[in-house]
């Protein structure tokens, strides 16, 4: 992402958390350490990276914005400023010997200007230890120095370092905002109506987007409820040949799951007004719904919000899908 790109985004994610450090940066009130708290998604990052850019950027605009042109703009959008320090858990967690590089860094001045701006990801990972080693350098910074901390976790930060920065708890994204940023990511306008209804964190939808998964999941799960609500006995098929290959981790089956609650509430929506389109099986189920009752759609929709109790169980996903699907089909049959 390049740096107008990510000044762009910033702004369009979190409008007022940009407002509120343009106006503590102008009237030199900004402090010295922060803690960015709330899940991931929210643009903590991008927030972090506006916030380095305009304490540092050469050429900030009339509106108290960093221009995005100028050498430290894009160097810290590359990740490539020498007093732009960016940590990150190396797998899991933050690791000692990155806190003892982060230690290292803090005593050091700034290389180029007067400026330093330390960014942590990942904060809630370091151990104890780690982090009451960085308690005396985030309480007396040697010179300007400006340190980030992010967490989704703030449960997890040590109270002695929360009460000793000043704590940004990230709201989530508006519709709009949510929408703009998924569209940036690459979902399509359509993909990303359905995205919303599974996550409030861009970050994990952009992780479906890997090999295709989330379009096979929609076309997958589309396919499933257009059989069942057909009753169609190809349904128990398309389980285990379409579905079953795209759960893998238990994280994906429940979005699946949630995917199938989100289509049976499509079409129960569907008798009573407009719904905005999610799957592009849509059209198919405003028709084919009219055939059923609201109650019996209503008691359909209870038996799929039932599906992840079973998993919770350890039922696994082809068995907890074949049984919400035969359920589900007995009730449109009036059966049971």
């Amino acid at each position: 992402m390049d740096a107008k790109e990510l000044i762009a985004q910033a702004n369009a994610q979190q409008p007022q958390l940009i407002a509120q450090f343009k106006k503590a940066v102008a009237s030199d009130q900004l402090a010295h350490a922060f803690l960015f708290t709330g899940p991931r998604g929210r643009g903590q990052g991008l927030v972090a990276d506006w916030l380095a850019m305009r304490l540092m950027c050469r050429n900030v605009t009339a509106d108290g914005q960093p221009d995005g042109m100028c050498d430290q703009c894009q160097r810290i959008a590359s990740n490539e400023h020498p007093d732009v320090i960016q940590l990150a858990p190396d797998g899991n967690s933050i690791k000692v010997d990155q806190v003892r590089f982060l230690r290292d860094e803090f005593t050091k001045t700034a290389v180029e200007g007067n400026q330093k701006v330390f960014i942590v990801a990942g904060a809630d990972t370091m151990t104890s230890s780690a982090a009451n080693g960085l308690l005396k350098f985030i309480e007396e910074p040697v010179g300007q120095q400006t340190a980030l901390l992010i967490a989704e976790n703030r449960a997890q930060i040590l109270p002695t370092v929360v009460s000793r920065t000043q704590v940004v708890d990230f709201p989530a994204l508006g519709p709009e905002q949510m929408q703009s940023s998924l569209m940036a990511v690459g979902f399509t306008a359509t993909q990303a109506e359905l995205v919303r209804t599974l996550t409030d964190s861009s970050e994990v939808a952009a992780e479906w987007l890997v090999d295709d998964w989330f379009q096979q999941a929609e076309q997958a799960v589309g396919n499933l409820v257009t059989a069942t609500l057909k009753k169609d006995d190809t349904a128990f098929t398309m389980v285990q040949t379409n579905l079953v290959p795209l759960a893998g981790e238990p994280a994906r089956a429940r979005v699946l799951l949630a995917m199938m609650a989100q289509a049976w509430r499509d079409i129960l929506l569907s008798r009573t007004g407009d719904v905005p389109v999610r799957f592009s099986a849509g059209s198919t189920w405003q028709r084919d719904g009219q055939r059923y009752t609201t109650a019996t759609l209503l008691a359909v929709l209870d038996i799929v919000l039932a599906a992840p109790q079973r998993l919770q169980k350890n039922i696994n996903f082809q068995t907890t899908v074949e049984s919400t699907v035969l359920e589900s089909q007995f009730k449109l049959a009036g059966l049971s």
